[in-house]
């Protein structure tokens, strides 16, 4: 055990956490002159939700956090180079944190944002102060003979924003917390039992080994080891999420090469009590990469972005494995790149969003996640962006979450006066253009067998095939079909369930 204290000046009132993930930033770019990049802000103070630009300097590269004060109003944030306030302008002596070599590459030459992965840093509250501010942040190592980078230290900077009239500065930086081999990005943090301190949780590198630290009115008072469960795929490192339930009481761990991880944590005394595993399928799917996750507000379902696949997983039941629901399939749909599942965060309007891919102008949302199966309602690119977003998505904790006894509710549910998101064609018939295999998808239950059929523009039959409508996704191979417009119709329980055109391209 070790202690650190910071001293600074206490505000006798104790304030609750309530709006502080209330305006989130990304965007990848700075240029002023290209307003078709960077700059996003996504506020959900207003209903609906609005995503729209402005410019900024910094760029939201891949490390990502932010804060707002209690009536959610932006205060700080930072993509690990710098810290910026609500102006855009860097905080006085907000400049380098994560000092040097890796932050000379990726701040400097590369004028991008730190490369130090996603959930890399993370904002909390002082315990008994509405002004003061803190940030935890991992900075990386670099090393180039030969090339390698890996997480060296934890550190803390320090945000009082009733310095210089309000305007705010960084009044302590980069403070060592720890300095040890730590895993790529996993940090995460979850009220103490008490309702007013925090957790703080990140797992050593390529290890089962994980670092808890208690944050207090009097800075970091405790620091714990503890080693539990299994040792993650060391190839899955930084391509995986790391989230605590709602309520503080689980932690989900993925790793694209190993089952989920799940840890029972006590709040109290500030350890893991239990450690189990959840199998599941990753999908067939040509390459694997990128595991996300996400808790649903009432704790049941838990949910993976696996690439091509949007996951749901009913915690409650009796095999949770077996629970396993495609809610959503990528339907083909670039811009420029693949909309892909990746990172997922809950937010305040208890949706969740998910990073649809390094340089796409779209967060996916899932509308009802308390819901079962279909009913969660995926919106594909449900939240259009006005700018593409890079590989950057907040993180953020449960600031909502009080003591054991009274633990609030995570989010407040809204009604938008956006009109609702279409529903689900009962087949999904994608990509579109195609030129080699046309995926048809499921999206209800059906008996007996099913039918497709092309027509060409002349009407004559191009194509036809019987497929078994129970099968997640048939695939009709059309490379020797003429390039050209098609119709298709696909028949099934003795009637045309869907219908429609596609391009068939080279």
């Amino acid at each position: 055990m070790k202690n650190i204290l910071f001293a600074f000046l206490l505000l006798p009132q104790v304030f609750f956490a309530q709006k502080h993930d209330y305006i989130w930033v990304s965007g990848d770019s700075n240029d002023p002159a290209i307003t078709t990049h960077g700059g996003i802000t996504i506020d959900f103070n207003q209903k609906p939700v609005n995503a729209y630009y402005n410019y900024r300097k910094m760029n939201m590269f891949i490390c990502n956090a932010s804060i707002c004060d209690t009536a959610g109003n932006l205060v700080a944030y930072t993509n690990g180079c710098d810290i910026a306030g609500a102006d855009d302008e860097i905080l006085e002596n907000g400049e380098e944190i994560n000092p040097g070599f890796t932050w000379q590459i990726s701040c400097i030459q590369n004028d991008d944002g730190y490369a130090s992965g996603i959930q890399s840093a993370i904002f909390l509250m002082h315990p008994e102060s509405d002004s003061i501010y803190y940030l935890f942040h991992k900075q990386i190592k670099l090393t180039t003979n030969p090339t390698f980078a890996y997480t060296e230290k934890l550190l803390c900077s320090i945000v009082d924003m009733r310095q210089n009239n309000g305007a705010g500065k960084v009044t302590a930086k980069n403070v060592e917390l720890l300095k040890d081999s730590l895993s790529y990005g996993e940090l995460i943090a979850t009220k103490h039992a008490n309702g007013k301190d925090w957790w703080l949780v990140t797992p050593r590198r390529r290890s089962n080994t994980f670092y808890i630290l208690r944050f207090t009115k009097d800075g970091i008072v405790d620091t714990f080891q503890q080693t539990i469960g299994i040792l993650p795929a060391p190839a899955g490192e930084g391509y995986g999420q790391i989230v605590f339930s709602p309520d503080g009481s689980k932690i989900y761990r993925t790793n694209p090469f190993s089952p989920i991880m799940v840890y029972t944590f006590d709040r109290e005394a500030g350890v893991i009590t239990q450690f189990d595993t959840i199998s599941y399928d990753y999908g067939n799917q040509p390459i694997i990469g990128e595991i996300g996750c996400a808790v649903s507000p009432n704790g049941r379902y838990l949910y993976l972005g696996c690439r091509l696949f949007l996951y749901q997983l009913d915690l409650q039941a009796p095999d949770v494995s077996a629970s396993q629901t495609v809610v959503a399939e990528w339907d083909g749909v670039t811009a420029p790149v693949a909309t892909l599942f990746w990172q997922l965060q809950l937010a305040p309007d208890c949706k969740i969003y998910g990073l649809a891919g390094g340089d796409t102008r779209y967060f996916h949302v899932i509308h009802n996640p308390d819901e079962p199966g279909l009913a969660c309602n995926v919106e594909q690119r449900g939240l259009p962006l006005p700018t593409p977003s890079g590989s950057s998505m907040p993180s953020f904790p449960n600031y909502r979450l009080g003591p054991v006894d009274n633990p609030g509710v995570p989010c407040t549910a809204t009604v938008g006066t956006q009109a609702p998101p279409t529903p689900l064609p009962v087949f999904s018939v994608f990509p579109n253009p195609v030129s080699a295999a046309l995926k048809i998808v499921p999206n209800r239950q059906f008996g007996g067998q099913a039918r497709v059929r092309l027509f060409d523009v002349t009407g004559r039959m191009a194509l036809e095939e019987i497929f078994d409508p129970q099968s997640a996704c048939t695939e009709l191979d059309v490379r020797a079909l003429p390039d050209g417009m098609y119709f298709y119709e696909i028949w099934s329980e003795g009637r045309v369930a869907r219908a429609g055109k596609v391009f068939k391209v080279e």
